[in-house]
Parts: structure tokens; C-alpha cells; sequence
């Protein structure tokens, strides 16, 4: 069984640059290939991870040396991640892939095979030893990968393990109403409320958005309220997935067979008066949290 461990990481100014740099690589070949790969694919010429590969292979010693200052994995992994949505894209099941900005969603993942983790440290290529907020809450028999991105100035490593399957003996059977005023009304009784997010730090970011675009541009000040609107995203976005955890492992604690109504959640998103609150209870998520949670998930439609 795969689970992922998301843990954030504290690491020292030279190794932030480190990181940065693993970053700058991955986002270079996956934006050098896609445009080799629709170049190509223009002239007729079709393209697979491992053709696109090999072709970044034989031009980036003398175009891009810098490449090896970091992990070849970097790079690797970024190439195969443009593979696959190719694939995707020419199956139907995602739109054409689109060229990296810097800044936006800077990451970059080292295969397992080469990463090791020995209490609150992670271990990775090119001497780097990184501290962690906490330990590996799995017991892993392997370790398939590791992701390292930046979010709001902070860097997060989500580690990906094999686990042995964890089986819930939690007994009985549960309805569960999911909502918006209330995030969920169990048939036994129990409420869980709504914390709310995007009503409670709505002003808070209109006033930083408000601050943001009063700096100049390129300026320090600029920099630094970026990441104070960052910030606020984050913390946003942690209170809620810290209720909806809550939430899911305390029905999966106590209820072995959950029954949750089968809403048109993407239909209820059309609706503009409902969209912000629709978004706001995640009622989606809650149901994928329980996927991997509860013992059985049983979904109800309605009538």
C-alpha cells in the first residue's frame, strides 16, 4: 500500500540555494523538451520519455553544464513528468501541456533508491542532510520517492512509502449529511461545524492583495508583500485541511461502513451564489479523505 508523508523541511541558507538550483534544473528540462517536443511533433517527428531523454542527454553538457551541480533525478523526473501528460493529453484525459514560470510551484523529485531518512533528518544527493519538523510517521519498507517543494517561502518534502495495509476494526454503520453552514451532521448526532476559511481570511487578503499592488514592481517590498499574501494562503488552506482531517479520522475511529450522500459537486459549483461556499466545505476532499480512511465507503444516490 502507498501512502505520503508531507513534512516540512528547515534548511540552512546554503542549502536552500541548493534546493533553489534542483528547482531551476527541473523546470529547464521540462520546458526545453516541450518545446523540442512540439517543435518535432510539427515536423511529424514522434516523441516518447525516452527519446525526449535522450535527445536532452546529448545537448546539455555543452548548452546547459550547469545541470550537473545538482541531481541527474531532478531533471529525470521532470522530463518523465512531460511525458505523462503527454499521454494524457493525446488520451483525452488532460489538456496540452503547458511551459513552467518560475516561482509558481517550484519542486523537483528524487527517485527513492538514493534518499534515506534517519529520524528527524532526510538524506539527500549531493551531501545535503536536511532537517525536519518530525519523524516519518510510517513504518516504510520502501521509499518510492521524494517531492520537494516550495510553498509561501517554505519548503515541504512529501515522501511517498510503501506501508503495510492498516485495517480499520472499527464496528458498526454511519450516515453522514455533508453541508455547507455545517461541514457534516452524523445520524447519530454528532456535528462537526464549518471553520469557515474563506469568510474568516476574506479580509485579511484583500487587504494584502490591496498592499501588494501598491508596490513597485521588482522591488523588495514587493517581494516580501508576495509572501505575506503567500502566507495567508497557506494558513487558509492548513486551518481547513486541519478540520477536514478531524473531521474523517474521527468518523473512520469509531464507524467501520460510512454512508455519504452522491452530491453533484461540480454541478453545485456552477451555481455563483453557492460556488464560494461550495469550494470553502471541500465536500470532495472530505470524500476522498475517507476513501483512504474508513473501512467502507458506501455513496447513496439520490432520488
Amino acid at each position: 500500500m502507498k501512502r505520503a508523508h508531507k513534512i516540512r523541511l528547515y534548511p540552512n541558507n546554503e542549502q536552500e540555494t541548493i534546493l533553489r538550483k534542483h528547482c531551476g534544473v527541473a523546470r529547464l528540462a521540462y520546458n526545453v523538451c516541450l518545446d523540442q517536443w512540439n517543435r518535432d511533433f510539427e515536423l511529424g517527428i514522434r516523441h516518447n520519455y525516452y527519446s525526449i531523454k535522450l535527445w536532452f542527454n546529448a545537448i546539455k553538457e555543452e548548452q546547459y553544464p550547469f545541470v550537473y551541480e545538482v541531481s541527474k533525478w531532478a531533471a529525470e523526473a521532470a522530463i518523465k513528468d512531460l511525458a505523462t501528460g503527454f499521454q494524457n493529453f493525446f488520451h483525452g484525459r488532460a489538456n496540452h501541456p503547458r511551459f513552467h514560470a518560475r516561482g509558481v510551484r517550484d519542486s523537483f523529485r528524487i527517485d527513492g533508491s538514493v534518499v534515506s531518512i534517519e529520524g528527524k533528518v532526510l538524506y539527500l544527493p549531493k551531501g545535503l542532510s536536511i532537517r525536519m519538523s518530525e519523524r516519518l510517521r510510517f513504518e516504510a519498507s520502501k521509499v518510492y520517492n521524494v517531492t520537494i517543494s516550495r510553498r509561501a517561502g517554505l519548503w515541504f518534502a512529501s515522501i511517498q512509502c510503501e506501508v503495510s495495509e492498516r485495517k480499520n476494526h472499527a464496528e458498526g454503520a454511519v450516515g453522514i449529511d455533508l453541508g455547507i453552514k455545517t461541514l457534516a451532521v452524523l445520524s447519530d448526532g454528532t456535528v462537526y461545524e464549518n471553520p469557515h476559511t474563506e469568510q474568516k481570511y476574506r479580509e485579511q487578503i484583500a487587504r494584502a492583495q490591496r498592499g501588494l499592488a501598491r508596490k513597485e514592481k521588482g522591488s523588495a517590498n514587493r517581494k516580501k508583500a508576495q509572501v505575506k499574501l503567500a502566507r495567508l494562503y497557506y494558513k487558509r488552506d492548513c486551518v481547513k485541511k486541519d478540520a477536514l482531517h478531524k473531521m474523517t479520522s474521527g468518523v473512520a475511529k469509531r464507524y467501520g461502513v460510512v454512508c455519504l450522500e452522491d452530491l453533484n459537486v461540480s454541478g453545485m459549483l456552477k451555481n455563483h451564489k453557492l460556488a464560494k461556499a461550495v469550494a470553502d466545505a471541500n465536500l470532495y476532499q472530505v470524500r476522498q479523505m475517507l476513501g483512504y480512511k474508513a473501512g467502507e465507503v458506501r455513496v447513496i444516490g439520490c432520488r
